[in-house]
């Protein structure tokens, strides 16, 4: 049976497993439309502005019937019409042919509709929804209003398969391993709340409170400077439970673990986790998508500059008098104290003795349920592994990158206890 494959380079899986891809922009482009809209009739005028836009050649439905042309000697299955010509437009014919969207749905929402009583089989349904991903939805073919809503409307249905992977993972007790894709992604989507809600979720449970804590704060900075508002509630929580030590962000007990999240590139050029077993397509360029790169160590306290504890009276403060992203969000109670322990590898902690005050069950709770690529998906991407072996220039960028972040989390934790200092100096 065919298979018309959208999610990536737009191409045709023949019977026998060949591939065929049509040769120019303006054939995918075609291609992508009649099969996004299979069954339904497509007027000339809608596929030439598709295809053209606002400057249609002179004799646009005569280049448009060649275009037509040229697909249907492309298309496989001799005997079988898929493409019809109809008195004001044209009609693909699907018959027996699936799609790789269609397996795409399927498998995502079996696996959001799993995660609730089942998160191992969640992350296994997911990665194999995700690892259908070859690059950007209908990549190359974007140029009209048709396949430009539908490549979006498909790149948020992936970033929600994402989410949901990593909250998958984090119910089944994995929190290390997947901090490197976290950051890839909150990094690249800075303004979906979910990825630094998940990311602080696994530091902590990684023993790095400092470092979540720092997640929030930037992400706190970036939505004021960019959209001048705060985190939502559900961020807020999060920070609350994590400075209470909440017992629910404990991972919950007997849970079988998901399977090995593994590196692969995103569209941005970063590295994200691959499925394992998944068969390796053709070479690409860097623009497009490279071949999988050594993972680079996640941040870890113990690579930040360390941070003097606080001592003397400026040691403790109650939240009512307090400014600044922690109190703002109004997230200890009155009495609390907040105080950093001394001999912190990598910065201070910051501890609020009254544990358990407003706690709730966070643990996964918050955000869309929805999701697309888990294995270190990181970035906007979690795209399969298309090449072979990166090269040295792509480590180095990784290297880099991920020197940046640390100097960046130093940073972050620095303007934060300073915020909470002047507080408590203040107060």
């Amino acid at each position: 049976m065919s298979e018309f494959r959208l999610l990536g380079p737009v191409t045709v899986c023949d019977t026998a497993g060949g591939v065929i891809a049509p040769s120019g922009p303006k054939q995918r482009a075609l291609l992508a439309t009649l099969v996004l809209h299979a069954g339904q009739l497509l007027s000339v005028d809608r596929l030439v502005e598709e295809l053209w836009g606002s400057a249609p050649p002179v004799n646009a439905s005569n280049a448009l019937q060649a275009h037509v042309a040229r697909l249907r000697r492309l298309l496989p299955a001799p005997g079988h019409e898929w493409i019809s010509t109809l008195p004001t437009g044209y009609l693909l014919a699907p018959g027996r042919a699936s799609t790789d969207v269609a397996r795409f749905t399927r498998l995502s929402g079996q696996g959001r509709a799993a995660l609730p009583h089942d998160p191992g089989q969640a992350a296994q349904l997911l990665q194999r929804a995700l690892s259908l991903w070859r690059g950007p939805a209908l990549q190359d073919s974007r140029h009209g209003p048709l396949c430009t809503a539908e490549a979006d409307r498909l790149e948020e249905q992936r970033l929600t398969a994402l989410e949901a992977l990593y909250e998958a993972s984090l119910q089944c007790g994995r929190s290390t391993g997947i901090t490197a894709g976290l950051e890839r992604l909150s990094a690249d989507h800075p303004l979906r709340e979910r990825f630094y809600d998940l990311l602080m979720l696994a530091l902590y449970r990684g023993g790095r409170q400092a470092e979540a804590l720092g997640v929030y704060e930037r992400a706190r900075r970036h939505l004021i400077t960019t959209l001048g508002i705060e985190p939502g509630p559900a961020l807020r929580a999060r920070l609350e439970a994590i400075l209470n030590h909440c017992p629910t962000l404990t991972p919950p007990p007997h849970q079988t673990p998901p399977p090995p999240l593994h590196q692969h590139p995103s569209p941005t050029g970063r590295s994200h986790p691959s499925v394992p077993g998944r068969p390796p397509g053709p070479a690409r360029s860097r623009g497009d998508r490279t071949g999988p790169m050594a993972p680079p160590a996640p941040a870890c306290a113990a690579d930040l500059p360390a941070l003097s504890p606080l001592t003397g009276p400026a040691a403790s403060a109650t939240s009512a008098g307090m400014t600044g992203p922690v109190a703002s969000a109004g997230l200890m109670g009155p009495g609390a104290s907040v105080g950093v322990p001394a001999g912190s590898p990598g910065g201070a902690g910051l501890v609020a003795p009254a544990a358990g005050a407003g706690c709730s069950d966070l643990t996964g709770s918050a955000g869309p349920t929805g999701s697309v690529d888990l294995t270190d998906l990181g970035g906007s991407a979690g795209f399969a592994d298309p090449a072979g072996v990166a090269g040295s220039a792509d480590l180095a960028g990784e290297l880099a990158h991920l020197r940046a972040r640390i100097e960046e989390l130093a940073r972050d934790q620095q303007d934060l206890l300073r915020r909470i200092q002047r507080d408590q100096a203040v107060h």
